[in-house]
């Protein structure tokens, strides 16, 4: 007798029926066979209806939408068809190692006042070999237990303000501590982030599974890289840093304030793109981030002389 469900791994899709495949794929080879699957369509140019109907896996569902509801509408449209203990936002260009499945349900049984677990993850490129980048190289210096733990309080949000360490479609959540609509749809890039730093400003813990269980794709068309060309993304980690700084202090929280205020990795990359566009001659995109930067840190400069 098939036990009942425990995940729902929710696929927000628009396009690349290749990646999405290899998603698909990395789900159907966990350990642990008792999930079920939703990808939502979010009315994108290459529909994946035949794709998941040659499947013929009653686990595996698929939702177009009729309209394209944009990043946080078709995350929480995902959620609306949730049934189950425990949902992963699986994006539809990453991948599962076997055992993630596996681990954070068993995280998540044992420690059941964790809003959600999370693991480590490995950056792939377009053709899911290993990558680097300097900003993932930086977020590895970020001080943090080296073993599971929990990530609760001003010291455990500080840590990800500070490093942004956590790859968020690592998180699996305890589906009865989401709110509706948990996403905001007034970011483009942190969406993610800003609900994960509400869960912690309420007061729920995160638990953090220090095994690189999820392999994180970046590549030239999704929206990350997208935002990052023409400095949208600095913009948007600039603002949402000043709003959770205004929030850290609302509650107290000194250390996540002053992580926010410093924004040191924020900066650093700023620079490392600025100095990337100058060097591949995209000289306006350096010259818009470059003016961004001096912005900032003047501001730092003005912040630290009213202090």
């Amino acid at each position: 007798m098939t036990s009942p469900a425990a995940i729902t791994f929710a696929i927000p899709y628009y396009s690349n029926l290749g990646y999405l495949r290899e998603a698909i794929d990395s789900v159907l080879a966990q350990t642990i066979s008792n999930w079920e699957m939703i990808v939502v369509d979010d009315a994108g140019p290459e529909p994946a209806a035949d794709l998941v109907a040659a499947l013929n896996d009653p686990r595996i569902n698929y939702v177009r939408n009729d309209v394209n509801l944009g990043l946080a509408g078709n995350w929480n449209e995902c959620l609306r068809h949730v049934t189950t203990p425990y949902v992963t936002l699986l994006h539809s260009d990453d991948r599962l190692f076997p055992r993630y499945t596996e681990a954070v349900l068993a995280a998540a049984d044992n420690h059941p006042d964790a809003a959600a677990v999370f693991t480590d993850a490995v950056i792939i490129g377009p053709d899911g070999l290993p990558a680097r980048s300097l900003p993932d190289l930086a977020k590895r210096l970020i001080r943090r237990p080296a073993t599971d733990h929990d990530v609760v309080g001003d010291h455990g949000l500080a840590g990800i303000a500070a490093g942004n360490y956590v790859f968020c479609p690592t998180l699996c959540y305890r589906a009865a501590s989401l709110a509706t609509d948990p996403f905001d749809g007034g970011w483009k890039f942190m969406l993610d982030l800003e609900h994960m730093a509400t869960l912690l400003l309420a007061g729920s813990r995160l638990r953090a599974v220090r095994q690189p269980l999820y392999e994180y794709r970046r590549h030239g068309s999704n929206q990350t890289s997208t935002l990052t060309a023409d400095a949208q993304r600095f913009v948007e980690e600039i603002r949402f840093a000043r709003a959770l700084e205004a929030r850290a202090l609302n509650q107290g929280w000194t250390r996540t304030a002053r992580a926010c205020r410093h924004r040191i990795l924020v900066r650093a990359h700023l620079a490392v793109q600025m100095l990337s566009d100058l060097a591949r001659g995209r000289f306006a995109a350096s010259r818009q981030k470059g003016s961004l930067l001096l912005n900032e840190l003047l501001n730092r400069r003005g912040s630290q002389q009213t202090v």
